[in-house]
């Protein structure tokens, strides 16, 4: 009896350690628990359990907050959906993922998930098996992290990078530019100094003084066209005058059904009584091209149409509520509207940001509505868009009425009144200097003419009095015109110079006449502008 107490007692106090042992192990477990679920609660990754079909066991706050529910609601449901997804296959590529998993198969990706907000987060995934201790495969884990703001910095970067190197290709086509100006603009000056003096020597009402002025006419809208190539990569001021803009509309239209494929049609309303405005008509007349262009090129595939229409319109102060600075009244209103693709809401906020294209590579720079909207804002002026995706653009360009309305258009040559002087003409175009020459004598003077800067400064060392003006190009071989100016002036102070050139960046007027010169051309030459640059320099020389 006594034995089997005993056996009792001991049987009790291993029963009492055994149950204190699985006391201490339940604290150890349920701090175990507890340490896991902070860990993953707090974790800041989109962490979830899955069981081997996908279905949801458990999942972290972060998950549950992105998926705008509770966890309570989340359980047993399978994973794909409860996820926000833009399309289907996105919903199915999750699904195979997990499949993948539950074979023992992990796998690693980049994809977007949709938070309770819709807004779009880019994430990396990575789903992966949980096996037991005989390898068998017993849930999935699914693990996201938050990469947006790591893919909007990496998208910066590639935006800033693309930048760069356009900024670069349209700083070399600046310099391409002036290389094309110079040289092109000494063809024009051939072109527009023998027409226009052979027109001089014709009656107003001959048939070939009227084609004479038809060559004249043509040959300033290639000059215009130089100041155009100039003005889209900024090397060219902004010129404002007065002008009526239904004739440049016009022009331009006319211009515009030569260049564009039969395949689109163009369309224009063009209001006659349309006010004046004040602008720059080169680039007024880029604006309409721009937008014509980009029209073609949406509906370069499919054809289309393109409507142009200009009229004066009232523009109220709601009209202008995003533009505070601008003024309710007149403006001349110019809409492009096409029948091409059309743009998203998306696009449609960086239409207007340098460098932004939707075109393929070879076929934008991203700067045409850059541009367009910088011109247009240089001149007080607004811009209005409409797309829809799939149906096509309007864009409507609003320039400010003006009182004013002077025309600054010439129509024929005037008259223009003899002088007299020897002058030393320098340049090293041989046709130039030939016309420059011709014109200069049928203005009375005696021209000496020289291709090259060192023979005419030793020419000039010689006898720096009989000479009474110069007129040089800019640039020239070995020394440009500026230096052979200078020079001249070291010998002769006082003596009256011309600097003439087809295109330079650096040199104005003012930095001219600052070292001592007295007048400058630009190229292309007309026989008027020359004629009163040589009196007014021979003037300043006499006084």
């Amino acid at each position: 009896m006594f034995r089997q107490k005993e056996k009792l007692k001991k049987k009790a106090l291993e029963l009492e350690q055994a149950n204190l042992q699985i006391l201490e192990q339940q604290k150890a477990l349920k701090k175990s628990e507890i340490r896991f679920r902070t860990a993953f609660d707090q974790s800041f990754q989109f962490m979830a359990i899955l069981d081997v079909k996908g279905k949801v066991l458990e999942l972290n706050d972060l998950s549950c907050k992105a998926c705008g529910s509770t966890e309570k609601k989340m359980i047993g449901r399978y994973l794909w959906d409860t996820w926000q997804f833009k399309d289907q296959e996105e919903k199915t590529a999750l699904k195979h993922h997990i499949e993948k998993a539950a074979k023992d198969e992990s796998t690693n990706d980049e994809t977007v998930f949709y938070n309770e907000k819709g807004a779009k987060l880019a994430i990396l995934r990575t789903i992966s098996p949980v096996k037991d201790e005989f390898g068998r495969v017993i849930h999935i884990s699914v693990q996201c992290q938050d990469i947006t703001e790591r893919k909007r910095a990496e998208e910066e970067k590639l935006m800033l990078e693309t930048q760069l190197r356009q900024a670069q290709k349209m700083e070399a086509l600046g310099t391409l530019a002036g290389g094309i100006a110079h040289d092109f603009n000494n063809i024009l000056s051939v072109i527009f100094g023998y027409t226009d003096m052979a027109r001089r020597r014709l009656s107003d009402n001959s048939p070939v003084h009227t084609h004479l002025s038809k060559i004249f006419s043509a040959a300033e809208r290639a000059r215009d066209l130089v100041k155009q190539i100039l003005g889209f990569t900024r090397q060219t001021e902004i010129a404002k005058v007065p002008f009526q803009p239904s004739l440049l509309v016009k022009e331009t239209i006319k211009l515009l059904r030569a260049s564009i494929p039969a395949t689109i049609q163009i369309q224009a309303d063009i209001d006659p009584k349309c006010g004046w405005i004040s602008a720059d008509p080169t680039q007024f007349h880029q604006i309409l091209l721009n937008l014509c262009t980009n029209a073609y090129h949406a509906m370069e595939y499919t054809g289309g149409r393109i409507d142009i229409s200009l009229y004066e319109t009232r523009v109220d102060e709601s009209e202008l509520s995003k533009n505070k600075d601008l003024l309710p009244g007149q403006y001349a209103r110019l809409s492009v509207r096409d029948t091409g693709t059309g743009m998203d809401k998306d696009i449609l906020e960086k239409i207007f940001d340098p460098y932004f294209t939707t075109k393929e590579i070879g076929k934008g720079t991203g700067m045409g509505l850059s541009i367009v909207h910088g011109i247009v804002k240089r001149h007080k002026g607004f811009i209005l868009v409409e797309s829809i995706a799939g149906e096509g653009s309007v864009f409507h360009i609003h320039f400010p009425i003006i009182k004013e309305k002077t025309s600054v258009e010439v129509s024929s040559p005037t008259i223009i009144p003899k002088g007299l002087g020897k002058i030393c003409l320098i340049d090293d175009e041989p046709d130039f200097l030939e016309m420059a020459q011709d014109m200069m004598k049928t203005l009375g003077y005696e021209v000496i003419v020289i291709q090259n800067s060192f023979d005419a400064l030793k020419l000039f060392q010689k006898n720096p009095e009989q000479f009474d003006l110069a007129v040089t190009d800019q640039i020239m071989p070995g020394m440009t015109g500026m230096d052979l100016a200078l020079k001249m002036l070291e010998i002769r102070p006082g003596f009256p110079i011309i600097l003439c050139t087809g295109y330079s960046q650096n040199l104005t007027k003012e930095k001219i006449r600052k070292a001592g010169l007295k007048e400058m051309l630009f190229k292309p030459l007309v026989v008027e502008d020359l004629s009163k640059a040589i009196q007014k320099a021979l003037e300043s020389e006499s006084t």
